[in-house]
């Protein structure tokens, strides 16, 4: 919305997409306020970037239609932390039980409309 995530990705070298789903994961972990008010301070106290798209050299998170069960989304954060999907998949369904079910399956369908697919 206001750049902080991709200006904080450009900075760090860090892929902006995996910020954003940082962003989202903390948004219940901060009492629904907390993260919202940073991003908005980040809005105001970060300076404006160059206008021109500024292209992070970074390994970048993608969904790929090659290794999708569901959406792609364990796929792309195995591959992106070059972990086998199948590892990440377990890892994710323990994460599951855990929580309660209902806070993984909202971080994944959120994180299937932030992750961009891969265009082959």
């Amino acid at each position: 919305m206001a750049g902080v995530f991709g200006g904080l990705g450009v900075y760090f070298n860090i892929d902006p997409t995996l910020l954003r789903i940082i962003g989202v994961i903390l948004i219940p972990l901060t009492a629904f306020f907390l993260m919202p008010l940073i991003y908005l301070i980040g809005a105001i106290i970060i300076p404006e970037g160059p206008r021109n798209y500024i292209k992070p050299k970074c390994r970048k998170l993608y969904r790929t239609v090659r290794d999708r069960r569901i959406a792609g989304v364990c796929a792309a954060f195995a591959h992106y932390f070059r972990v086998d999907p199948t590892i990440f998949r377990l890892v994710v369904i323990v994460l599951m039980i855990c929580t309660g079910v209902f806070p993984v399956i909202i971080v994944y369908f959120v994180a299937s409309f932030i992750i961009p697919i891969k265009s082959v």
